[in-house]
């Protein structure tokens, strides 16, 4: 929970809760870790796995769909502003 809490940086805490709701779902599951008795793997289940799956093409298309419409140097100002407003989320 420590190592996910420092990647997505939040809590533990809420690490720990975004992990109960996606077991609830079935997204996702602890097992022990067996190089390490203190800690646990979370890991996508079968059903996890196809749900990233989705929303991934999702992000697929809808960036095709927006490449459609856009021209080369509208994409450059999107993705910089893409850039620009993903390191200001992480502020």
């Amino acid at each position: 929970m420590s190592e996910l809490a420092d990647r997505l940086q939040v809590t533990k805490g809420a690490v720990t809760q975004i992990i109960l709701r996606l077991e609830e779902k079935h997204l996702v599951k602890r097992t022990p870790n067996p190089e390490d008795s203190r800690s646990i793997i979370v890991s996508l289940t079968e059903v996890g796995k196809s749900a990233f799956r989705a929303h991934e093409e999702m992000h697929l298309d809808f960036y095709r769909e927006l490449s459609s419409q856009l021209n080369e140097q509208e994409i450059e100002i999107f993705e910089i502003c893409l850039e620009k407003l993903c390191t200001h989320l992480q502020k």
